[in-house]
This record gives C-alpha cells, structure tokens and sequence, in this order.
C-alpha cells in the first residue's frame, strides 16, 4: 500500500486490512525509502508492506525496481500523481471515481470502485489462462499420437492408418468443438492459491510437456496394439471395418483425455455441472462420429458417398465395445502417470 497519509494512518489501515501479519513486515515513509539505494530496496521488496508520505517519484520508483527483479506489477489509483505509475505498470488499474488522467494512464477501469473487482479480474484471467493451458493439452496429445502413428505405420506394415478426410476431421472437429469443451471450464478458487508465473515463464512447463509426451505414447501403443494384434481385427469381418474402428479409436481416445486435463488431480469429473458444454460437445462429436461410420446403411447414394469420402464402413456391436474399452485406458493410464509423477499431490 503506498499512500500519501501519515505514517500511523496507515498502518492501522493496513493491520485492519490484513497486510501487516507479522514482525517481519515493513512500514516504510518516503523519506526513510528514499535515503536507500536501489539495490537495498530490491532486498526489502518482499517485506514492505506500506509506504506512506509518499511522493509520485516513490511510485514509479517502486514498479520500475520490481519489474527489474523480473516480477509482474500490477499498480491501482484514482489521481493525476498516480498517472506515472499507472502507465509504467504492466497492468494499470484505474478507478471509475478517479480522474480522467488515471484512467487514460491505466488498462483496465474498475467502475464499481471495489477492489474486488480486482480480484475477480484476476481470478478470471488465471481460469482463462488454465483453460488455454488445458485446450493445449489436449490439442497436442492428439497431434503428437497422429504424427507419430502416421509416420511409423509404414514401418510396421500400415499403410496411412489415419486417412487424409480422417486427419481433416481431427483437425477441424477436434480443434473447433474441443475448444468449446474447455474453453468454458468454470473459474476455481484454487487458482488464486497459485504463486504469480514469471515473467519469462514458457506456457508449456516441464509437467505439461510430460504429460503430452506420455499420454501421445500411450495413444501411440494401444493405436498399434489395435492394428497389429490378431484378437482386435478378428472382432471385424474385413480390413475396412478394421481401419474404421481404428478411426473411432482414436478420436473417443482423445475425447476421454479431455476428462484428463481438466484436472491436474483425481477430480477429472468434477464440476461438470458448471460446464454443461463439455458433456453436450463431446456428445455431438461421438454422435457425428457414428453417423459418418453407419451413413452407409442408409440406402441413398449420397449417403454411401460420404461414407467413402472417410473411407468408413458399418461395423458390429462387437467392435465398437472393444474400441470404446481401449479408449477408456486413457483415463486410468493417466491417474497412474499422476501419482507416479506426483502431480497429483501437487495439485
């Protein structure tokens, strides 16, 4: 809190406020703060807590020392003085009541004059955050399994296992309506326990990368488990039924991986109610899927046309409850990757 009252002032406010705990916080005035150099305020940033008598120059002087120690500064006011810091934050928060000076100096205006609205700024900018963070993983857990089952296959005797229509619609369905699935994940109370990211801190972390790495090999062996082993094709009364199932495979795969980065723990299923979407989208995409596998049943020639524009042929009841299962490996292979990794303790 950095303020122009009295020293005394405050700190009650501050103690009231919950900023001052404890004997290692530091109330500093103006002048105290400005007989130190910069280099000696660097070390005592994380325990001041309140600056009082203070002067334009300490504000801006306090955000550009925290920028160079590689921190995130956020700076609220309501008056002309604050001006300077306001622009120089990396996110200025102004007030509605505030002059017209604060408000052309900050990026976001808070009309309501509550700082909570602070908080629940932030608080949705991190679920926007988390959810970009989820969307990628689940984006690139599919891409890397079709890589890599795409460019093996031949090695292993198959033949474009993954169709070009089939790679289409991995990459227009998936990418749109997975959006859709994630994008609207509901803002958990848990993401303000989070310590603020660095600033030069990459969006793919080494746990995310891991997951990726280890959920795109595990669709990679069940993938080829599925082709090569002799139990799964003798489910099918032919090679395109096969090669059908393996395209079901592969996208219920990656819908049930969706559960998987919903949570960094156990509660992959939880608060599903507050995001009806995902269900609903995935839903969609399994009853699309299944159309375009069965439209050939249907006795009209355009219909078996589109059925061979995705290279997809009917098959029975005992293949698709052997390609779901297989699909649903996903899930229990991930928990094991949390608590083996420890993401799960962590989360």
């Amino acid at each position: 809190m950095i303020t122009g009252d009295r020293l005394e002032t405050a700190v009650a406010i501050a103690k009231d406020a919950g900023l001052i705990r404890q004997n290692s916080d530091r109330a500093l005035t103006s002048a105290q703060l400005n007989e130190m150099s910069d280099e000696e305020v660097k070390r005592i940033i994380p325990n001041i807590r309140v600056i009082a008598r203070a002067l334009p120059t300490d504000k801006s002087r306090m955000v550009r020392l925290c920028q160079e120690m590689n921190l995130v500064v956020g700076m609220t006011g309501d008056g002309v003085n604050d001006s300077p810091a306001l622009k120089r934050a990396d996110v200025g928060f102004a007030m509605g009541s505030g002059t017209e000076a604060a408000k052309e100096a900050g990026e976001i205006v808070i009309l309501d004059d509550n700082f909570k609205s602070i908080k629940d700024a932030i608080w949705y900018g991190r679920t926007i955050y988390h959810n970009i963070l989820k969307f990628c993983k689940f984006q690139l857990v599919i891409n890397v399994a079709a890589v890599v089952v795409s460019a093996l296959g031949p090695f292993f005797g198959v033949e474009e296992p993954l169709k070009v229509t089939h790679l289409l619609f991995v990459n227009l369905v998936m990418d749109g309506l997975g959006a859709i699935m994630l994008g609207n994940e509901p803002a958990l109370e848990k993401y303000m326990n989070e310590p603020p990211r660095r600033r030069d801190e990459s969006i793919v972390s080494k746990a995310m990368m891991t997951q990726i790495v280890i959920m795109g090999a595990w669709l990679t062996i069940i993938s080829f488990l599925y082709l090569k082993h002799p139990f799964f094709s003798s489910l099918f009364e032919n090679e395109a039924q096969h090669r059908t199932g393996y395209f079901v495979l592969f996208i219920v795969s990656a819908l049930f991986n969706g559960f998987n980065v919903r949570d960094n723990g156990f509660g992959i299923f939880k608060g599903l109610k507050d995001n009806p979407g995902f269900l609903r989208t995935m839903l969609i995409i399994m009853l699309v899927q299944a159309a375009i596998v069965n439209i050939g049943l249907i006795p009209v020639q355009v219909c078996k046309w589109i059925g061979e524009m995705f290279s997809c042929v009917p098959f029975g009841i005992k293949g698709w409850a052997a390609v779901v299962l297989l699909a649903l490996t996903m899930i229990p292979v991930d928990m094991l990757r949390k608590i083996i990794t420890g993401t799960a303790k962590a989360a």
